[in-house]
């Protein structure tokens, strides 16, 4: 009697972990700011490249599986985590192109992304406030940086608009939620391939008060407290947890338009970064809602040098049906009490071997949650 082995392939989340190329800023180095609206410092900034293992988050849970889920990073000690979530979007009749439509993203995603994050933090409220397309090869200066800008040149001869679209690329780039990289003419951004974190707590705040007058109305209770502490002449990391004030926090949610090939997104544990790693940086910002020439106000921001202690995270061959949740503040994690985790330092990672694979197209939603 004859026997049949029948060997199967491994499962992707039994794969050995992969290694990835990520940018730091030397020791010793200052970087001087960028001049471009949302960017960081230049790539002749941030010169120190490492090659570092970068440890598969596989197998992703669904959202109910998230708590039960021990072994996979979570919000609360890792700073991010990653879910299966399928949305609307997803599914036929809709494709790829559809993700680029702001009108069906504000129907269908927006209201299917507030749901998930109010499930996974149980925040009482989410204020989404942007959206960033990305579909092309990193640089310096890209759709992101001009998009406001040209759209704001075009404003200042009138008002910007033109009828033959749903939005005038204006409207896109002024409204909440802002569409970036979404203006045909312009193309998406492109990967950020330096190991970052958007805002400092200072950053955070200020970015609450002058993004556009529509998220700090939202978060008028938050800025009553603070403002009033710093009147007071009180700490607000000190103070502010023995406040009245509610928890809040600043999410990306970060979901691929195709299997991720190169470029991928990788993630630090913020419990193996230590305060002296950040380098303190500022990126542009712009301030909506107003009329006029467009204004704009610093943003304090960090970038990193390496340690041996940092510990990185990705999703291999990451789907469109997988979203990662990342992140970039938390006045909980300013409680010495508190359970939530600072914000993570992040950055899209250079794997060898993938450089002739397509462009990584991904779309990311900012959102601020109050609870």
């Amino acid at each position: 009697m004859s026997t049949t082995t029948i060997t199967q392939a491994a499962p992707l989340q039994q794969t050995a972990h992969k290694k990835g190329k990520l940018r730091y800023v030397a020791a010793g180095h200052m970087p001087q700011a960028c001049p471009h609206l949302f960017h960081l410092p230049e790539a002749s900034e941030i010169q120190d490249e490492r090659l570092l293992t970068l440890h598969n988050m596989r197998p992703i849970p669904t959202v109910r599986e998230l708590p039960a889920s021990a072994d996979h990073p979570q919000l609360e000690s890792h700073g991010f985590t990653a879910v299966h979530h399928p949305t609307t979007l997803n599914a036929a009749p809709y494709n790829s192109l559809s993700w680029r439509d702001p009108d069906l993203l504000e129907k269908y995603y927006l209201p299917e992304t507030e749901d998930m994050l109010r499930q996974i933090t149980g925040c009482k409220h989410v204020v989404p406030e942007a959206f960033v397309l990305r579909a092309a090869k990193g640089s310096d200066e890209d759709a992101v940086a001009i998009q406001v800008q040209r759209s704001n040149e075009g404003n200042q001869g009138g008002n910007g608009s033109e009828p033959a679209r749903k939005r005038s690329p204006l409207d896109l780039v002024t409204g909440v939620p802002q569409f970036i990289g979404f203006d045909p003419t312009q193309g998406g951004g492109k990967p950020s391939a330096k190991v970052h974190l958007d805002y400092t707590p200072s950053g955070a705040r200020t970015h609450l008060r002058k993004f556009h007058p529509k998220l700090t109305d939202a978060a008028a209770d938050i800025i009553k407290v603070e403002d009033t502490l710093l009147a007071e002449g009180k700490d607000l990391k000190t103070n502010y947890k023995e406040s009245n004030g509610p928890r809040w926090a600043i999410y990306s949610i970060w979901r691929p338009l195709k299997t991720v090939r190169r470029d991928a997104l990788a993630v630090s544990d913020q419990r193996t970064i230590q305060p002296d790693d950040y380098v303190p940086t500022i990126m542009k910002f712009p301030s909506l809602g107003q009329s006029g020439i467009l204004q704009t106000h610093d943003i304090d921001s960090y970038l990193s040098r390496y340690s041996e202690s940092h510990k990185w995270f990705w999703v291999e061959e990451q789907k469109p049906e997988e979203v990662f949740i990342v992140t970039f503040f938390d006045s909980d994690a300013e409680k010495e009490e508190g359970r939530a985790s600072r914000g993570v330092l992040h950055s899209s990672v250079e794997l060898p071997g993938t450089e002739d694979e397509e462009v990584r197209e991904s779309v990311e939603l900012r959102c601020v949650c109050i609870w």
